[in-house]
């Protein structure tokens, strides 16, 4: 069976202190492959600063690095060997090695996604199974290196076709939402197994359930409507509840579960407060702040008159399209996708929306670097209309600070 494995982005960073002896940093930034110049800049004070602070900088979404490295996790090394303490001096180091956008950056983002992997593969999740673990957490559990994760990554998508991105993504998305997971009380194994036997096997079917979804964005656009289980945030950051948005149960949910889950306020819906209050909880980034969470949180009371009229497929859509962006900053849909969906989107999310139609490649390359932030919106959501099929996954040219929904023309 064949895998595909993602490459990472190798940068080579020169530090030089600044001749004026004042303690700025001059910094160059180059491709190590092609030694072409990606940036530089002037590090104010840089020779005391830390690789946290260096990390900051080029992680900015309007910083030196934006329109060449998207806002994700960064992995440096002195010479071959890895860079974990980012509070080392800058001042201590005369060049880097950065990677960047690999599959391995995002196992080191979310490093329990291994552990999960390693105990769904053999059933510790579910009740009924010969290693059925009660006592397992992502705490307790034993560390899976970086090499085992990721080879486990490839047999869970071994024999599917990926895109480009493919494993990256599944790294993404099922990283993201399991962490997630884990703050919710009710996914707590131990806890269930004390509830009545519909509630035992919960954890087991929601980290299925996840699996899947990600398996999903790592191999196909999006196209068929799917019910998906998603997380709450309350007003603390903290995850104190779940949502079922669809119109029936997602797979691996059985009766005695469906029943059980009813009983404790989660059962398949389509309303507004659902919907939005589980994109909003997956949106937010707790570096953001609580204030930006709870100014969001109040979108959950504005119902837009546009929802009403969705259909159920059309609301399945939006809420696999913003999956997607939240964890991966992209969203390729097959066909075309109603852009009242987008616009409420946008509208709950505070992003400035900006619609193109599609011309070619070098037309939009050259009106997405047109783009700017501003301070009014959380970011910039693009929604791409009558992208040919002919052009295939083309999402991971531009990734950068600005968010992309591509809507690619059915295949003849």
């Amino acid at each position: 069976l064949k895998h595909i494995w993602i490459m990472a982005t190798v940068l080579a960073a020169s530090l030089l202190p600044s001749p004026l002896d004042n303690g700025d940093l001059s910094v160059t930034i180059t491709n190590s492959f092609s030694g072409q110049n990606v940036c530089g800049f002037l590090l104010p004070g840089g020779t005391c600063g830390t690789l946290a602070d260096l990390e900051k900088i080029l992680c900015n979404p309007h910083g030196p690095m934006s329109r060449s490295c998207p806002s994700s996790r960064l992995l440096f090394y002195s010479e071959a060997e890895p860079l974990m303490d980012l509070q080392l001096q800058l001042g201590d180091f005369d060049s880097l090695v950065i990677k960047h956008g690999d599959m391995g950056a995002w196992l080191h983002t979310f490093p329990d996604t291994g552990k999960f992997l390693e105990a769904m593969r053999i059933n510790k999740f579910y009740p009924r199974a010969p290693d059925f673990d009660r006592a397992w957490t992502a705490k307790s559990a034993p560390a899976v290196t970086a090499d085992r994760a990721e080879r486990l990554v490839h047999e869970v998508l071994s024999g599917s076709v990926l895109h480009e991105r493919g494993g990256v993504h599944f790294v993404r998305i099922f990283g993201k939402l399991t962490a997630l997971g884990e703050q919710w009380g009710m996914l707590n194994l131990a806890e269930l197994q004390c509830f009545d036997p519909g509630l035992k096997t919960f954890k087991h079917s929601v980290f299925q359930h996840w699996l899947e979804l990600a398996r999903g964005a790592a191999t196909s656009m999006v196209s068929a409507a799917t019910p998906m289980v998603l997380l709450k945030r309350a007003q603390s950051g903290f995850v104190d509840g779940g949502g079922l948005i669809g119109d029936a149960w997602p797979g691996g949910f059985d009766r005695h579960s469906q029943s059980s889950l009813q009983l404790n306020d989660l059962s398949p819906n389509l309303l507004w407060r659902n919907v939005s209050h589980s994109l909003l909880s997956l949106d937010w980034n707790p570096q953001e702040g609580l204030a930006s969470l709870r100014s969001l949180l109040n979108k959950i009371e504005e119902e837009p008159c546009e929802f009403a009229a969705l259909q159920y497929p059309e609301v399945s859509q939006m809420v696999q399209v913003q999956l997607r962006l939240s964890c991966c900053g992209v969203a390729e849909v097959e066909g075309s996708i109603n852009e009242a969906c987008v616009k409420i989107l946008a509208e709950l999310l505070d992003y400035k929306l900006k619609i193109l139609k599609f011309q070619s490649v070098l037309d939009l390359k050259t009106q997405m670097s047109d783009l700017r932030g501003d301070s009014n919106h959380r970011g910039t959501l693009v929604l791409v209309t009558d992208l040919p099929a002919s052009e295939g996954h083309i999402g991971h040219i531009f990734a950068g600070p600005h968010r992309m929904v591509l809507c690619y023309s059915a295949r003849e």
